[in-house]
């Protein structure tokens, strides 16, 4: 495909996208306001409630006393020219053994923890996808800003070549390369114009689902200044704050009162029956009686060992769940601490995203002071310093949510201050 064919589609694409957001309402949000709508609004969160209440739904329904039953009969027998009629009123109740129901009820108290476990991990996931949303849409933002920017420098300088050709105080070839260049910086300005649209909706999915008519756009980074991590303190703290492992560890406890059950249960529940009857003749009164099944065909040894296997493989599961955890830390740490130790390094540079190389270059490049090459290492070298720093700024905040995420929160694991800079 021809190049120029190639980037004009790719700008037609950029400003259709461009129209389309501009016509689109754009909210601007601190992260703050950005994560209570998350909590009022999400509709994964929503998902995630519901999940949980079903569970607990369920697990309560498991504890019922099971319903008496009642029964109604009246029989009409005639033969040899005599009448007869009984008539019976039943009432039934099946009685489950103390021990039974006390393991299914902590099997169910298990549950509900596990429940609220999971629904507390779902949280701090979707909280962390929230989060990077925010920050991803504000690294959009600002490369853009920076594509801008160049592009600009790019359209002007390239305005300047022509009349420089017209005075022959530079080559065709010169012409020719500063145009390819212009038309890479436009490609790439369309590019991250789709980019930030992109963002933005993403942004919007997370924090204002109900209202898919609104782009949602970051108003600022989260806090200005890093904070600050004692990490072998924190990986000391927080391995048992996981909600992941709460659940896991709650899971193992209802296998466990589970297979209590199936085993208390190869003794079989007790029906007690009771009732009034009445005869012809007038013959009535009460009766009671008791039903209890034989267990010679089913004595529950099938359930048995399902409830040993179930129990068996909770107990892999809990300690997978704990050695992915640790891994998740450490892995979360060491990528927090590189990336801050990054970041000061390039601070003590002052190599940053406001750096003035490209706007010195031009100046010397419209005084005859710099040849092309030099005006294009200038370009590369303005845009690549300004996108690492936006990046590595953002890179770092994500880095620093995520080992939040990791840690479970900074309630127990971290300080005042930090829980102050990161939510």
């Amino acid at each position: 495909m021809n190049r120029n064919v190639l980037l004009i589609g790719i700008v037609a694409a950029a400003a259709s996208t461009s129209a389309a957001t501009a016509q689109q309402p754009v909210r601007r949000l601190t992260l703050d306001q950005a994560m209570q709508l998350f909590g009022t609004h999400s509709l994964n969160l929503r998902v995630s409630r519901a999940n949980a209440s079903e569970i607990v739904g369920l697990a309560h329904q498991s504890t019922t006393f099971p319903n008496p039953t009642l029964t109604g009969t009246h029989e009409l027998l005639s033969g040899g020219g005599t009448d007869y009629t009984e008539s019976y009123l039943n009432l039934s109740q099946r009685f489950e053994w103390p021990g039974v129901r006390s393991a299914r009820g902590s099997a169910a108290e298990s549950r509900i923890r596990a429940a609220t476990a999971q629904l507390a991990a779902d949280s701090a996931h979707l909280a962390f996808e929230l989060k990077r949303a925010y920050v991803d849409a504000l690294r959009a933002e600002l490369e853009l800003e920076v594509i801008i920017r160049v592009t600009e420098v790019f359209r002007t300088a390239e305005g300047s070549a022509v009349r420089r050709l017209e005075e022959q105080d530079i080559s065709r070839y010169a012409f020719r390369r500063i145009q390819v260049e212009r038309a890479r910086y436009e490609a790439d300005l369309a590019e991250a114009t789709i980019e930030v649209a992109a963002a933005r909706r993403a942004l919007a999915l997370l924090a204002l689902p109900q209202e898919p008519a609104v782009s949602v756009a970051p108003a600022d980074w989260p806090a200005t200044e890093r904070p600050s991590i004692d990490f072998e303190q924190m990986i000391e703290q927080v391995m048992d704050k996981r909600s992941e492992l709460v659940a896991a560890n709650a899971e193992l406890g209802a296998a466990r009162s589970f297979a209590t059950t199936a085993r208390r249960e190869r003794i079989p529940d007790v029906t007690a029956t009771g009732g009034y009857k009445r005869q012809t003749g007038a013959l009535r009164g009460a009766f009671l009686g008791l039903s209890l099944p034989l267990p010679l065909w089913d004595r529950r040894s099938g359930a048995i060992d399902a409830a040993t296997a179930r129990v068996e493989a909770a107990q892999a599961q809990s300690e997978l769940v704990r050695r992915r955890i640790a891994n998740d830390i450490q892995q979360a740490a060491d990528r927090y601490r590189a990336l801050t130790q990054q970041a000061e390094r390039v601070a003590e540079h002052e190599v940053g995203e406001h750096a003035d190389l490209l706007e010195i270059a031009t100046i010397a490049y419209d005084n005859g002071e710099m040849d092309l090459i030099e005006l294009l290492d200038a370009a590369a070298a303005q845009q690549g310093a300004a996108m690492n720093a936006i990046r590595l700024r953002s890179d770092l905040w994500i880095s620093y949510y995520d080992l939040e995420r990791a840690a479970g929160g900074w309630d127990a694991a971290g300080s005042d201050e930090q829980r102050e800079n990161g939510r």
